[in-house]
């Protein structure tokens, strides 16, 4: 028997779009431009989830000096280059077309300046109800407080509102906020830190989705 939902709130990079390779690119001019040693992509990949900021903390690594100026740079070269190779998952705007009569949003660590041109550029700011990023007002994830917002925004209890993301900071997340958790095992994260985050659900692919929540 689905789930009956009402509120689908979605994490971005690694959910919804694969951006992996546009921010590890930005990520390698940053490290270029301040003649820091490169690395790998898959170290980037690691580093992503909690906001611009801890990701160029921990590309730069023990030069603490560069990171102020590695900011900018990031800054500068990413929102040039958004779009690049960044790409909606496949399904995404299928499955967002099947849950059309419910409310969706979108909560993400992502700043507001990358991620509204993104949602806008590929297309898919007609299906969301709510975009909120990491300087909308509102704590990053973990913190439970723009969850609580949705909630009261949309008149939705708890118990019919699902936080669906790809790493164990988007499971905790929802569960600091008392709504269900459904993890998905394609994105940026190891699979096993997903299912070791224990959601309610998990999805292979988002088609899934449409299974599990009436």
């Amino acid at each position: 028997m689905p789930q009956k939902i009402n509120l689908l709130i979605f994490d971005l990079d690694g959910t919804l779009i694969d951006s992996k390779r546009d921010i590890a690119n930005a990520v390698h001019w940053t490290l270029r431009d301040l003649q820091l040693p490169q690395i790998s992509d898959e170290e980037v990949y690691a580093y992503v989830g909690n906001g611009v900021r801890p990701l160029i903390l921990k590309s730069v690594g023990e030069h603490p000096e560069a990171y102020k100026k590695g900011l900018a740079i990031f800054k500068n070269y990413y929102q040039a280059h958004l779009l690049d190779h960044t790409v909606p998952f496949d399904g995404v705007v299928e499955v967002l077309k099947q849950f059309a009569a419910k409310k969706k949003a979108v909560f993400t660590n992502k700043p507001q300046q990358f991620t509204d041109p993104i949602i806008k550029g590929l297309k898919l700011d007609p299906y969301f109800d709510a975009v909120i990023g990491s300087d909308a007002g509102y704590p990053k994830k973990p913190d439970p407080a723009a969850i609580h917002h949705l909630l009261k925004k949309f008149d939705c209890p708890p118990d019919q509102a699902v936080l669906i993301g790809d790493s164990k900071v988007d499971i905790e997340t929802g569960k600091n906020a008392g709504i269900l958790t459904c993890g998905v095992t394609f994105g940026f994260r190891p699979a096993e830190e997903v299912r070791m985050a224990k959601p309610d659900f998990v999805a292979g692919n988002l088609p899934e989705l449409v299974g599990f929540f009436a």
